[in-house]
């Protein structure tokens, strides 16, 4: 986000993964949404990942005084880092796909 001559704050242009269009942009349509696909399953994945991480860390962190970075909220960082990472790639895939195919859930 960045902020405009008055103050308030803006978002800025949607981040798109070049490299990823590159891969993808010329491939059959069923093989995109194969891809797609695994993407929303990945990022799923990560998701859950990082809620279970934020949960270990509140837990940790409710028992205990904080003394510095403990090793719990530092997986959560790196969840949440991941998660994001990935749901970058996803989004950038849904726009090159043009559609949100239908994925079963888990």
């Amino acid at each position: 986000m960045s902020d405009d001559k008055n103050g308030s704050v803006q978002p800025e242009q949607k981040l798109v993964l070049r490299p990823v269009v590159g891969l993808t942009e010329n491939l059959p349509k069923d093989e995109l949404e194969q891809i797609v696909v695994q993407a929303i399953k990945a990022h799923r994945r990560l998701r859950d990942l990082a809620e279970v991480r934020q949960d270990e860390w509140h837990a940790i962190e409710a028992h205990a005084a904080a003394t510095g970075t403990e090793p719990s909220r530092i997986a959560y960082v790196t969840a949440m880092i991941d998660m994001h990472a990935q749901q970058t790639v996803l989004s950038t895939l849904l726009d090159v796909l043009g559609y949100i195919p239908s994925v079963p859930g888990d």
